[in-house]
């Protein structure tokens, strides 16, 4: 087991952007980014890349799809870019038409994280920074760690930790892209299992009205293995770009893991185990806004990413029943998520 760092570029002030690779026993390699403490890659043995990332320092500093980037304070989006805490109503940046995406313009994923611990004996990276409230508008300073541990199983875990001095929201994700298949193939020939019975209702804003739909007999049914097209296809959708951007609630089986994505013709898979309630599952091509002609472009080039963002459900601050993302001052958060690739 080796961990090596080296420079992966400068941010625009001259700071250097770090890269880690820890490589297990069996030579599998995950690749990391200090900026946005980033997923870059997961690089089998034998060569073959299973996750999206940049090879550049650029491609991080304007990376409009939170490529592999650690999310928060809060995942997901905030009705009207406002929240109610203790009696104070608190004005976050609105960088998604009237509401706030993944912690507002300034957030986990834009910042150049430290390289608080490096543990070879354990395969494990320890990422850190400190959100303060002039930075994002949330309450409270708030120092959080994310830690990248590869097994010599092949998995990956994240855990994500954070305490802060005053009551404030709390919400992360890893939102790393996967292609079991390989880079470049289409995602959507990709099966997909969810054990979630329930996926929230949006608006067209993708905020949630506040109910929860049951998936079963629709669209949005992954209980029993499918391939991702064949639901992509009962969409009820004319977009061009037909796709699932939505929140699934998880119900936990005992020995089992939350959610499967496998490649039918290698086997290769990997397989999500969380302690959250959710899951965002998102499948997209994140080059396709680089091009004018959209729509050409996705056909040359079809949807090569699945993210499946484990987090608290969507917006729960202004609906209690999906789960408590409140931070309470001087008190301890910690989550795990672990991807686990099969068949390598």
């Amino acid at each position: 087991m080796t961990i090596k760092v080296t420079d992966f570029g400068a941010m625009p002030n001259g700071e250097q952007i770090q890269h880690v690779v820890i490589q297990n026993a069996n030579g599998h390699q995950l690749g990391l980014v200090s900026f946005g403490a980033s997923w870059q890659s997961f690089i089998t043995a034998e060569g073959k890349e299973l996750v999206l990332g940049f090879n550049d320092a650029a491609g991080y500093l304007n990376n409009g799809y939170y490529l592999g980037n650690a999310v928060g304070r809060v995942a997901g989006r905030l009705d009207s870019a406002t929240f109610d805490l203790n009696g104070k109503t608190y004005k976050l940046d609105a960088n998604e038409g009237k509401n706030t995406l993944h912690g507002g313009q300034n957030n986990f994923s834009h910042k150049n994280w430290d390289i608080a611990n490096l543990d070879e004996a354990k395969n494990s990276v320890t990422f850190a920074t400190t959100m303060t409230e002039d930075e994002d508008h949330f309450p409270g300073t708030m120092g959080t760690t994310v830690t990248y541990t590869l097994t010599d199983d092949n998995q990956v875990r994240i855990d994500f930790s954070a305490t802060s001095d005053q009551d404030t929201l709390y919400n992360p994700t890893s939102h790393v892209y996967f292609n079991v298949a390989g880079l470049n193939t289409d995602a959507r020939e990709l099966e997909l299992k969810l054990n979630s019975p329930r996926h929230l209702e949006f608006r067209d804003d993708q905020i949630p009205t506040g109910k929860r739909l049951e998936t079963a007999g629709t669209p949005f049914d992954f209980q029993t293995a499918i391939k991702i097209g064949d639901n992509i296809a009962k969409i009820d959708s004319d977009a061009f770009d037909k796709k699932f951007d939505d929140a699934f609630e998880i119900v936990h089986q005992a020995g089992e893991p939350d959610a499967i994505l496998k490649d039918l013709k290698s086997g290769r898979a990997v397989e999500m185990t969380t302690d959250r309630n959710a899951v965002i599952f998102f499948i997209t091509n994140p080059e396709v806004d680089l091009h004018d002609d959209q729509e050409a472009f996705l056909a040359e080039h079809p949807f090569n990413g699945v993210a499946l963002e484990a987090q608290t459900l969507s917006d729960a601050i202004h609906n209690p029943e999906f789960g408590d993302i409140v931070l309470p001052a001087n008190q301890n958060q910690h989550y795990t998520t672990t991807y686990a690739f099969k068949n390598i």
